[in-house]
């Protein structure tokens, strides 16, 4: 048992004791002296220190469950932001494709476009020189 809870427990019975004996002075003579009257202050202050040791743990458990419960929260929003990032990386790659297919049909388009001015161009060369 540590020293703090024995030296609190040795307390509690020597106040209790002393709230006993005030007790009884009370009933015998109907006063309380000063001697008497301490240890019951201090056994109500002790009871007051108690009571808010008591709350002080149960909200203290409160909030440790709130904290849980954010960090919880916490963890389910990064892991949408991770799921976005990768949704994000996924439309890059793709535009990134697209472009280059873009290109390709780009070159494609100049090389028939080319090609066909040079089909043109010879067709009208021939045709000029057969008439």
């Amino acid at each position: 048992m540590p020293i703090e809870k024995e030296a609190m427990e040795i307390l509690l019975k020597f106040l209790d004791k002393k709230c006993r004996d005030a007790e009884k002075e009370i009933a015998e003579k109907g006063t309380l002296s000063d001697e008497n009257a301490i240890p019951l202050l201090l056994k109500t202050q002790f009871n007051h220190i108690e009571h808010l040791d008591e709350e002080l743990t149960n909200l203290r458990q409160i909030m440790d469950k709130r904290f849980e419960q954010v960090d919880r929260r916490f963890e389910q929003v990064d892991r949408r932001f991770e799921e976005m990032d990768r949704r994000f990386e996924e439309m890059e790659r793709r535009f990134i494709e697209m472009e280059k297919r873009f290109m390709a049909m780009g070159k494609t388009f100049a090389t028939l476009v080319i090609g066909g001015f040079t089909i043109i161009s010879v067709l009208i060369t021939i045709v000029g020189f057969i008439k």
